[in-house]
Order: structure tokens, then sequence, then C-alpha cells
């Protein structure tokens, strides 16, 4: 009985007893407030426009995901990942292009 009841002070939250709260979700060790490396976005964005639209865009790609990975390893940003990734995607698509373009003209 000597339980009080939550105050109506604006600006102070009250939870009941074993009420739950989720906590942000985040990869298993990163930091908090790591940001993403816009170059390794960038990277992946142009790799995957060259599988469909434009094969030329895999040099694009390519030149930007490596210097994302580059800017990633000097600063720890997030994007490692995409970074390869769009390096991957970037090279196979710029060498499906050369091998077709070659092809039609051989």
């Amino acid at each position: 009985m000597s339980e009080q009841p939550p105050s109506n002070t604006p600006g102070e939250e009250y939870f009941a007893p074993g009420t739950y709260l989720p906590l942000p979700h985040r990869a298993p060790g990163t930091p908090p407030g790591t940001a993403w490396n816009k170059m390794a976005i960038w990277g992946f964005a142009a790799a995957c426009i060259s599988l469909f639209i434009f094969g030329f865009l895999g040099l694009l790609g390519i030149f930007f995901s490596l210097r994302g990975l580059r800017e990633i390893r000097a600063s720890g940003a997030r994007g490692r990942g995409l970074a390869i990734a769009g390096a991957i995607v970037g090279a196979a698509s710029f060498i499906f292009y050369l091998t077709t373009l070659f092809a039609r003209n051989g």
C-alpha cells in the first residue's frame, strides 16, 4: 500500500514493472551511431543499374565501390559488404557489356 501512483510531471516517463522496451536493432559488434559510407551505396547502386540498363556503368560502380572500401578502411564506417558486392557486380556487368559489344561487332 506504500506504492505511489505515477507522477504526471511533463517529460517524465513511467513504465509499469515488467514492461518490455525493444532495443534498436544493430549488427553484433557495430558501435552505436556508425554511419553508412555513401560511396559504397553509390557504387552498389551504379553496379545494379549497369546490370539492367547501361553496362558501361559497371566501371563507375567498380570505381565508387573501391573508393568506398578505401574510405571504410580509414574511417570504420559501415558498408563494407555493400562495397565488395558493388565491385563484384560492377565487374561482372562491365565484362558482360564488353563481351556483347565485341561479339556484335566482331
